[in-house]
C-alpha cells in the first residue's frame, strides 16, 4: 500500500521507492499467444476449422422452418438440417470466417432446394440418409463435397444448371 506524502511518519517507517525492470526479450521465448495461429491440417476426416460451427444449426433450422420444409420419403428432416449446416459450416470455415445465412442458402441450393421450394434429388438423399445421428458419416458426406464447388457462387452450383 503506497504512503501519502503528507502524513509524518518516522525514518525508519518510510517505504522504499522501487523500480521495476523490463523483463528482457532477447533470447527469451516467446508465448505462445504471440505465435500466431494454429496450423491446422487439412484433409479427408480433418474438418474444417470455423468460428462459431455451431450457429449453422441455428441458421438452418431457421431456414427449415421459415420454408416450411418437412419430412419426405427420401430425406428426414433431421438429417438434412444436420447436413446442410455442415456445408455452410465448411463452406464458411474455407472463407476463415463464421457461417451466415448466404452460406446456409448455398447448401440446400446444392442440395436442390431453391428459395424453399424443390425436391432432393435421390442420389444426393441417399447420400444424405443417417449424417444425423453418424458423425462418421456425415463427415463422409461432407469430404464428399468437392472443395472448389463449395467456394463458388450459388450460379455455379449444379441446382442453378437445372
Amino acid at each position: 500500500m503506497t504512503q501519502p506524502n503528507f502524513v509524518p511518519v518516522p525514518d525508519s517507517a518510510i517505504v522504499r521507492a522501487t523500480m521495476t525492470t523490463a523483463t528482457p526479450e532477447i533470447g527469451r521465448a516467446k508465448k505462445a499467444g504471440l505465435l500466431g495461429g494454429p496450423n491446422h491440417g487439412s484433409g479427408v476426416g480433418r474438418g474444417t476449422a470455423t468460428p462459431d460451427a455451431g450457429y449453422a444449426l441455428t441458421l438452418t433450422h431457421e431456414y427449415l422452418h421459415q420454408h416450411h420444409i418437412v419430412d419426405t420419403a427420401e430425406v428426414n428432416h433431421h438429417d438434412l438440417e444436420v447436413a446442410m449446416a455442415a456445408l455452410a459450416s465448411k463452406r464458411a470455415g474455407l472463407y476463415g470466417r463464421g457461417p451466415s445465412m448466404s452460406d446456409v442458402r448455398f447448401a440446400f441450393e446444392l442440395a436442390g432446394i431453391t428459395n424453399g421450394t424443390g425436391v432432393v434429388s435421390t442420389s444426393f438423399a441417399t447420400k444424405l440418409r443417417g449424417v444425423g445421428h453418424s458423425y462418421f458419416l456425415l463427415r463422409d458426406f461432407v469430404d464428399g463435397v468437392d472443395v472448389d464447388l463449395l467456394r463458388g457462387t450459388v450460379a455455379e452450383s449444379p441446382a442453378a444448371s437445372h
